[in-house]
């Protein structure tokens, strides 16, 4: 590895820190395993839309979205809202959500990963038959452009950065005089989830000047980080086929969130069974290990649970039991050399 200065790598690194991107923090919607999917977020926004709905938030999300379409609120009676989801036209086209005042109506078309292919002078009618003194109708997207074609009436565009932001705002201010509730909760994570998965935050100024000035020394980190990976791939699987005589294990790296090496072991003499060798992407995190053992009969438990007695586990995750190592490793030898015994304790509790 001569080929880089490896000093002057440091010095990039160090000067990194100023610049780089903060992890994002988990929502109690992405650790249960669903994070986005359109419905099911249309079908909270809807709920927190609704005035009089049990969140206790009275209108603060209705006036807020109100107020990014520039419209003043404040004419309008906010106390009666219906909402409605999937709305039927008479042409059997489906409005996202429908909100009906005394006097208003208000139509919000959910855009986040597909193109304004709607039949919006269906909407538009459909509103007409409303009956509504004053109609209004938007896009929620994640840029707020919206198209002009195929549309007759003034359609607002609403931004989902704008949006939480103001909601931010709105939910801070208004902290101290709401009693705490689970909704509050709720309602926060709802909307550190949009933020996380609909948007990624611009770069500022002097991120992109750091990028332009450094690119080459970025490029050489990428090629060092890139050779680390089949480095400690290549290790791994010398390592593990050494100590288990006759198996043939795969490596494969893998994603998961806030670690940035993950590596996968498995053996075809496993199933579906395997071994997990990570490093969180916090700087000063230690090595760990995970094992996963799937369908295991109770004698193969019963082994499982006594030979495994120094980790941290079982803990359930879908069809898997899975162990992780305690304090984790400071070295990626040492983890690796924990692993290769792990991996002959696994072969001995699936041989039962």
């Amino acid at each position: 590895m001569s080929d880089y200065d490896f000093k002057d790598l440091e010095s990039l690194l160090d000067e990194l820190t100023k610049f780089a991107v903060p992890a994002k923090e988990p929502t109690i919607f992405a650790v249960g395993g669903r994070g986005y999917y359109e419905n099911p977020a249309s079908d909270l926004l809807a709920f927190f839309l609704k005035p009089n709905a049990e969140h206790g938030l009275g209108d603060l999300f209705l006036s807020t979205y109100l107020e990014c379409m520039g419209v003043d609120h404040r004419q309008f009676d906010l106390n009666h809202v219906d909402i409605t989801r999937e709305e039927r036209t008479e042409y059997q086209s489906r409005i996202d959500l429908q909100l009906l005042g005394t006097d208003w109506c208000l139509l919000i078309e959910n855009k986040i990963r597909h193109w304004e292919a709607n039949p919006f002078s269906d909407y538009e009618l459909h509103a007409k038959r409303l009956g509504k003194m004053t109609k209004l109708y938007s896009v929620l997207s994640p840029t707020g452009f919206i198209k002009k074609e195929g549309k007759k009436e003034d359609w607002k565009g609403v931004s989902y950065p704008n949006y939480c932001k103001a909601l931010r705002e709105k939910l801070a201010a208004n902290f101290f005089d709401q009693s705490f509730s689970k909704w509050l909760l709720f309602a926060r994570e709802f909307i550190l989830l949009l933020e996380n998965e609909l948007y990624n935050p611009p770069m500022t100024p002097e991120q992109v000047t750091f990028v332009e000035k450094r690119a080459g020394q970025i490029a050489d980190v990428q090629k060092l980080a890139a050779r680390y990976v089949l480095f400690i791939r290549q290790e791994l699987k010398i390592g593990l086929e050494n100590t288990v005589p006759g198996f043939l294990f795969n490596t494969g790296v893998a994603s998961w969130p806030y670690h940035w090496l993950v590596v996968r072991c498995t053996s075809e003499s496993w199933g579906a069974n395997e071994m997990v060798f990570f490093q969180p992407e916090s700087t000063g995190q230690k090595f760990s290990i995970r094992v996963y053992l799937k369908d295991l009969s109770e004698l193969r438990l019963s082994g499982a649970k006594s030979a495994l007695k120094h980790m941290n586990g079982p803990v359930i995750e879908g069809q898997y039991l899975f162990w992780t190592s305690f304090s984790g490793y400071d070295s990626s030898k040492e983890a690796i050399a924990e692993l290769c015994k792990l991996a002959q304790i696994v072969s001995d509790i699936l041989k039962n």
